[in-house]
Order: structure tokens, then C-alpha cells, then sequence
């Protein structure tokens, strides 16, 4: 039975949060002004339009910030915690539920944040990608958490500590606090 169990939580989480990762993809290019002929942006775009578009008349944009595609996001990540809770049998309560949701859209954030560096870190050690539409939009969706650390440690005989640090940073504020958000999130009635 562990093995049932094994295999419904894999599915569930690679399901969710592929759908959850594009979902908070769509908030993060709109809010960095994406281009919309990249084909990206265009693939998420697609991907997004059927579910946020009717959902956009109701709940309208914030500045940049795309609240109809945030708000299912947020869904997305209660329902799964909610699906994988009761495929373990386990109770939960409704505001420690919404609360941990959202706590974890934002740790998605991060993660998603994280991967970009890590990509990017990879990418810009080939001099050929630097003219590649692609790793300009990379480059462009990574300098808003990049620019304030390089104005801090400016790069250093040619070498560019900032997404080290930066990544650093990303981690700590996972560990100290998106996790106590979430163990606070759990004591809700």
C-alpha cells in the first residue's frame, strides 16, 4: 500500500506543480514586462490565457502585478495540499490550510527564483548564449533580485559574486521566513 501511496504523491505533486510553476511564471513576467513574442513567454501565455482571461474581469491587475493568475496559483497549491492531506487520511483546518498555501506560493517563488540563477550562472560561462533571446530574457528576469547585490559587491577582477550571494539570500529567507511562516500557518485554528 506505501507504494499506492508513493506513486499518488508523485503524481499529485508533478501535476500541481507544473501548473503551479506556470501559473507564478505568468505573475513574474508580467510583473519583469516580458516581451511577448518570446517563445516563452508565448508558451506560458498559451498555456495560462483559457483559465485568467475570464477570470481577469473580476479580479484586475495591481500596478504588475497579475492578481487573477496569483489567486490560481494560490488555488492550485491549496488544492494540492488538500488532495495530498486526505490521500494520507489526515485532517486539516480550512485557515491553516489557505495560510500554508499561500506561504508555499511564495516559497514557489523562491524556488523558481533560485533555478533562474542557477540557469543563468550556468548559461553566462558560454560566451556564444549572450546573443540568444532566450538567455536575455533569463538575464532580464533575474537582475531585478540580482541589481541590488551587485550595487553592494561590485564584481570582483571580472568575476560577478551577486548570484552567489544572492542565492544565499534566497535561501536564508526560506529558512528564516517562509518555514516559521509556515510552522505559524499550521497553528491556525
Amino acid at each position: 500500500m506505501p507504494y499506492l501511496l508513493n506513486a499518488g504523491t508523485f503524481l499529485i505533486q508533478t501535476l500541481f506543480g507544473f501548473f503551479i510553476v506556470v501559473f507564478l511564471l505568468r505573475v513574474m513576467l508580467i510583473a519583469i514586462n516580458a516581451p511577448f513574442n518570446q517563445p516563452i513567454c508565448r508558451f506560458v501565455y498559451h498555456l495560462t490565457n483559457p483559465v485568467v482571461t475570464p477570470l481577469r474581469r473580476f479580479v484586475p491587475r495591481w500596478r504588475r502585478v497579475e492578481l487573477a493568475s496569483l489567486l490560481i496559483a494560490w488555488l492550485l497549491v491549496a488544492l494540492e495540499t488538500l488532495l495530498l492531506v486526505s490521500l494520507f487520511g489526515l485532517g486539516t483546518r480550512f485557515a491553516a490550510l489557505l495560510a500554508r498555501a499561500l506561504v508555499d506560493a511564495l516559497d514557489w517563488i523562491v524556488l523558481i527564483e533560485l533555478v533562474a540563477i542557477l540557469i543563468y550562472c550556468l548559461l553566462s560561462f558560454i560566451p556564444a548564449t549572450r546573443y540568444d533571446p532566450n538567455y536575455r530574457l533569463l538575464t532580464q528576469f533575474t537582475d531585478p533580485v540580482l541589481r541590488p547585490f551587485r550595487r553592494v559587491i561590485p564584481p570582483i577582477g571580472g568575476l560577478d559574486f551577486s548570484c552567489w550571494i544572492a542565492s544565499i539570500a534566497l535561501i536564508l529567507v526560506r529558512m528564516l521566513v517562509l518555514a516559521p511562516l509556515a510552522d505559524l500557518a499550521q497553528q491556525l485554528p
